[in-house]
């Protein structure tokens, strides 16, 4: 598997916004490209954003890091995020359960895990 990290810069007042769009658009086109396997996105107070892509081969992961770029461009270049910066590679160790998680910024908060 091979992963990449991708960290952005933005004003902190569009965090829920960024986490919205990513949510509702941008993980179903990586769920639809071959050899997908897992993404998060995290944000801290600050206004910092890590996305962080997993696939189960290195050209999915590329042609990611593209689709990223684009969705970045067509979607958040009205808020001024910053290019990221980015490191990519083979994974060393992964872990995962087999329960959906469910994000944060998501309005259904009633099925949420508890723990």
């Amino acid at each position: 598997m091979f992963a990449s990290v991708r960290t952005y810069r933005f004003s902190p007042v569009y965090i829920q916004e960024i986490g919205e769009k990513l949510q509702q658009m941008f993980v179903p086109l990586l769920e639809q490209m071959e050899g997908f396997v897992s993404y998060s996105w995290i944000t801290t107070p600050d206004g910092q954003g890590v996305g962080v892509c997993v696939f189960r081969d290195e050209d999915g992961l590329r042609e990611s890091i593209h689709l990223a770029a684009e969705f970045r461009n067509a979607h958040f270049s009205h808020i001024g995020m910053t290019t990221p910066e980015i490191i990519l590679g083979k994974v060393g160790a992964y872990g995962s359960v087999s329960e959906q998680i469910i994000p944060s910024n998501t309005k259904n908060r009633e099925n949420r895990p508890t723990h």
